[in-house]
């Protein structure tokens, strides 16, 4: 049960840093979204209840402080909150249009943290990580062109492995790195997705990954976009490289922080 356990929350640890695109939802939402005024964009995308859009949009906004490392100052129940808003959210944009991969993505995300936030034992019981990635390989299968559905489903192979062993809920090293590989050499892949394969790569073993970690932060840093998404992964990933290159065990500490907190 042990095992179970900690693979309850490696759901929630797999899915941060998700930024989408939503160039359909309200200006107003979007000009918040994108000058990193979180709450701003939530309220503003939130209250467009019957645009889809704008809904995908509102549960990433809910997550972005927890995924962007600036939750400073939030209570475990206020994150909790937080999840629950994105989950409804994006349970409310597939209400209106069942198959739009983003909302499945948006959703797993929901799910993810809803079982870092609750007992371990309950989300397992819940079957959480089961769901959320049955949402990821169904937005593979509506939208192969997407890079976050392989990015996400590759981190959460390799956070169930790293977790909790080889084999549980089916989860696969080999097939986590293979699909991460495959999502950032896509098309249209953001800065977050290097940046997001090389925490994995850190937290599992610096001494095995480290050289191929430090390319992918390599890239994220080249690639950052100028938005509030984009700068704040590159000040993650100049952070992580430096710890890298000067103290491979910090370094994994921190990726390990980076995951689990």
């Amino acid at each position: 049960m042990t095992r179970m356990m900690f693979g309850a929350s490696v759901l929630a640890l797999s899915l941060t840093l998700l930024p989408m695109t939503h160039a359909q939802a309200p200006a107003p939402a979007m000009e918040a979204f994108e000058t990193g005024q979180w709450g701003a964009a939530e309220s503003a995308a939130s209250s467009a209840t019957s645009d889809v859009d704008a809904l995908i949009l509102a549960s990433e906004a809910a997550l972005m402080p927890i995924t962007l490392d600036q939750a400073e100052g939030m209570s475990r129940r206020d994150r909790r909150e937080a999840a629950l808003r994105a989950q409804e959210y994006a349970e409310a944009a597939l209400a209106l249009e069942p198959d739009n991969a983003e909302a499945h993505l948006r959703l797993a995300a929901g799910l993810g943290y809803q079982s870092r936030y609750v007992n371990k034992l309950r989300a397992v019981m819940m079957g959480l990580p089961q769901q959320g990635r049955d949402h990821m390989i169904e937005a593979i299968r509506l939208d192969p062109s997407e890079p976050w559905g392989p990015a996400m489903l590759g981190a959460w192979h390799l956070e169930v492995v790293r977790r909790a062993g080889e084999g549980m809920f089916d989860a696969n090293e080999a097939e986590g790195l293979s699909l991460m590989r495959q999502a950032v050499e896509m098309g249209d892949a953001p800065a977050a997705i290097p940046y997001r394969f090389a925490v994995a790569l850190v937290a599992a073993d610096p001494a095995v990954h480290g050289e191929e970690a430090t390319l992918m932060l390599n890239r994220a840093i080249e690639t950052a976009e100028s938005d509030a998404v984009g700068q704040a992964v590159l000040g993650l990933a100049t952070s992580l490289l430096g710890l890298l290159q000067t103290d491979p065990a910090a370094a994994q500490t921190e990726a390990v922080r980076l995951l689990e907190e």
